[in-house]
């Protein structure tokens, strides 16, 4: 098979999105199969060795569908045309639903060629409350309803996801849900020789203190802001506890709520070794996760939630939400817990429970790390993939 994976930005800018790419399209690459990613990220001076092809197309290809649709499309298709006469590929994923997916698809059925859409978060998802979503302007909204059913074949990265397709007309059978994956024996390896209190003394951090963590960009949807009404409450509790926050602009939780300086420690940076590139969380932060007694992630919404996998895997215990996309990933009480969304005090109780009950944590924390093994292994996922390729292709 020869897949051609079509996607907004690429290697040196990398993501959740990005890092299933590299390993789908190695994955393809080691089976015999040819894959080649086409990205509008502007050409790096160099690269890391990689066993596919990296094409890079005009660097403001999205900012041009945006805000010129019809030159925008104009291009994107000749690109399309030009690449598609040159590789015969025999299969495109589009990662992006808007604006990527919504203009390409066209091309795509035109030329009969199998397509597959897989949405990563603000082009499926809507909440009203804190603005988030592509689609809560009406007019991208009747685009994606009018667009994305044209796609031969959709991922889900969850049951929640799948919701949001069937919404849209999208007949099940096309929908297929494959999430993200994780490598657990890269942090199997760094568990098994980790010193806990070393690593903490290189954050700062104290060394005997209850440790909870949080990972993520700060953003609405993340739930953050909860985080200082959350310690406020621990602390009324009497609880002797440390929360780390780490993940881009988190330290924005301090200038908010300076007063919790002293209980929460945001870190923005983590370092990552020259041969780490298109490996994510960095050795260093799966380090911090080793070094954590307790996860959690207050979030509003999501399509998956990784940094809910890479707890897993490190083997700790869990308290998320009951929102979408992390519903689907947490199962109550196997390996975590879920609080209403948006309830701190919820989130507070079950952090005291946490810690007071060890036959609990413990069960959650083993019951992680099989869970992660059973059905987040990469090899798992891009397997997946690979099936729906050739189901597809098989088809055409």
């Amino acid at each position: 098979m020869k897949i051609a994976h079509l996607i907004a930005q690429f290697y040196p800018y990398l993501g959740g999105a990005e890092i299933c790419v590299h390993n789908i399209c190695e994955s393809l690459s080691k089976a015999g199969h040819s894959a080649t990613v086409i990205s509008t990220t502007p050409a790096p001076e160099s690269r890391p060795e990689i066993s596919y092809e990296v094409i890079h197309i005009f660097n403001r290809t999205c900012g041009l569908l945006r805000k010129f649709p019809a030159a925008g499309k104009f291009y994107l298709e000749h690109k399309l045309s030009s690449l598609q006469e040159k590789h015969r590929f025999d299969l495109w994923q589009v990662t992006m639903g808007y604006p990527l997916g919504i203009y390409a698809v066209d091309f795509f059925r035109k030329n009969k060629i199998p397509c597959v859409l897989r949405c990563c978060g603000e082009d499926i998802q809507k909440y009203h409350e804190i603005g988030y979503g592509y689609r809560l302007d009406e007019k991208i909204d009747n685009l994606v309803m009018e667009k994305y059913p044209l796609f031969d074949g959709f991922v889900a990265l969850t049951p929640s996801v799948k919701e949001e397709y069937l919404k849209l007309g999208i007949p099940e059978k096309k929908i297929h849900i494959i999430p993200n994956g994780v490598d657990t024996a890269k942090f199997a390896e760094i568990k098994a020789g980790l010193d806990r209190k070393a690593v903490r003394r290189k954050f700062g951090l104290d060394e005997n203190k209850t440790l909870i963590l949080t990972v993520g960009r700060y953003h609405p949807k993340k739930g953050f802001d909860l985080i200082p009404q959350t310690v406020k409450m621990l602390k009324a509790k009497g609880l002797d506890f440390q929360w780390v926050v780490a993940g881009k602009n988190t330290s924005e939780i301090l200038g908010k709520f300076p007063e919790s300086a002293v209980e929460i420690k945001t870190i923005e940076n983590m370092a990552k070794s020259g041969g780490e590139v298109f490996s994510l969380p960095s050795s260093e932060l799966i380090e911090l996760y080793c070094a954590a007694d307790i996860f959690v992630l207050p979030t509003l919404i999501e399509t998956f939630g990784m940094v809910l996998v890479e707890a897993m895997a490190a083997g700790l215990p869990i308290i998320t939400t009951d929102a979408p996309g992390v519903r689907d990933v947490i199962l109550d009480g196997l390996n975590g817990l879920k609080a209403p969304v948006g309830n701190p005090e919820a989130l507070a109780e079950m952090i005291f429970k946490l810690i007071n009950d060890k036959e609990l944590s413990s069960s959650l924390s083993e019951n992680s790390i099989n869970h992660a093994k059973d059905f987040y292994e990469w090899e798992k996922v891009t397997g997946k993939y690979i099936g729906l390729y050739k189901t597809l292709k098989g088809h055409s």
